[in-house]
């Protein structure tokens, strides 16, 4: 049975999060404290700065030997038959795409630990919960983002041969590009 107590946890490690987020919103839509391009320079210090920061801090205090091997099994496993079956759709359905698979592949797999499942899962299940999702974090920024920049690039090249080629994009074999080649995007 949930109690209130539980929920005062919950609700105190969430809701400051939520208030900053809506007082930035209103700050900027409602209230014009900042402008548009203030608040884009605000974006870009957070995206470039303040949550890579973060994440090397998260992934520098977690010890590699001390992570649980059931946890790190049972979060592989899951995103693992949650790819494939996006990849059996993508394959066999009419309206299963690459697209759609590397978008539903993250928004189902790659949730937002770093910022809201640390306090989240600290206030709702003790302190030691928090070690599992610095795990998580971990095994998201060394082998699940890369997976997906993987999946990106591919998706990219598939665009860009099938546009460079079109209907005989399907019967190149291989390709060789020459050494002083620096991009395949056609601009330089």
């Amino acid at each position: 049975m949930i109690s209130g107590g539980d929920v005062y946890k919950v609700l105190s490690a969430v809701v400051p999060l939520y208030v900053a987020m809506i007082l930035a919103y209103g700050s900027v839509r409602w209230w014009k404290i900042l402008t548009p391009e203030q608040c884009g320079g605000i974006n870009r210090f957070v995206a470039i700065f303040a949550v890579p920061f973060l994440s090397f801090s998260i992934i520098a205090s977690n010890d590699p030997y001390k992570m649980n091997a059931k946890f790190i099994a049972a979060d592989a496993l899951q995103k693992i038959a949650v790819l494939l079956m996006l990849a059996l759709w993508a394959r066999y359905s009419r309206n299963g795409s690459l697209e759609w698979m590397i978008t539903l592949f993250m928004l189902a797999t790659l949730p937002n630990t770093l910022v809201m499942g640390i306090p989240l899962l600290a206030a709702m299940y003790g302190a030691e919960s928090g070690s599992l999702v610095v795990q998580a974090v971990v095994l998201q920024c060394i082998i699940w983002y890369t997976l997906l920049l993987f999946l990106y690039e591919f998706r990219s090249a598939s665009i860009l041969i099938s546009q460079q080629f079109g209907d005989a994009a399907a019967s190149i074999v291989s390709f060789k590009v020459d050494s002083d080649v620096m991009s395949l995007d056609g601009r330089e």
